[in-house]
């Protein structure tokens, strides 16, 4: 859990710094780090589990990856939350601009493409957004990582 909050931390001052700089992620284009930050830390907490605990089984690497993926999870989710409530406050107010004005130049009422942008773009659905999908990802990292500990990896481990 500690290297999982070590991780989500780190990937939280990688966004703030590159929001001070004037270079803040659009969209899914962080979204690569999050992949990257999930496999290593799946990937350690098995090595370290297989460390520990030499009889370690499948079942128990894949909890124990999955755990710490949702730890990262969590804290990742709380703080994207609390960055576009607070931080980067209008971006989403610009999105829905956007999405509105490509919609009436493609001849869609505006009064019908307003409400339905702005109940979709919200600080909370972005974040549950990708709360499950960082889920998700973090349960697919543990099923592979944990099967490659599990077959591969535990002879290498001292």
């Amino acid at each position: 859990m500690f290297l999982a909050t070590l991780v989500a931390l780190a990937v939280c001052a990688l966004r703030m710094i590159l929001f001070y700089l004037g270079r803040p992620p659009e969209g899914t284009d962080f979204l690569i780090v999050h992949f990257f930050a999930l496999v290593t830390i799946v990937f350690f907490t098995d090595q370290r589990l297989l460390k520990t605990d030499k009889a370690a089984g499948f079942p128990d690497l894949m909890r124990e990856g999955f755990k710490s993926a949702a730890v990262y999870a969590l804290i990742v989710a709380l703080f994207i939350w609390i960055y576009y409530a607070a931080v980067e406050s209008h971006y989403f107010e610009h999105k829905v601009n956007t999405m509105v004005a490509k919609g009436v130049a493609e001849g869609q009422p505006e009064n019908v493409i307003r409400p339905r942008m702005e109940r979709f773009f919200t600080p909370f659905n972005y974040t549950t957004i990708t709360f499950f999908t960082m889920l998700i990802a973090g349960a697919f990292n543990a099923l592979l990582l944990g099967a490659l500990h599990h077959k591969m990896l535990r002879r290498f481990t001292r």
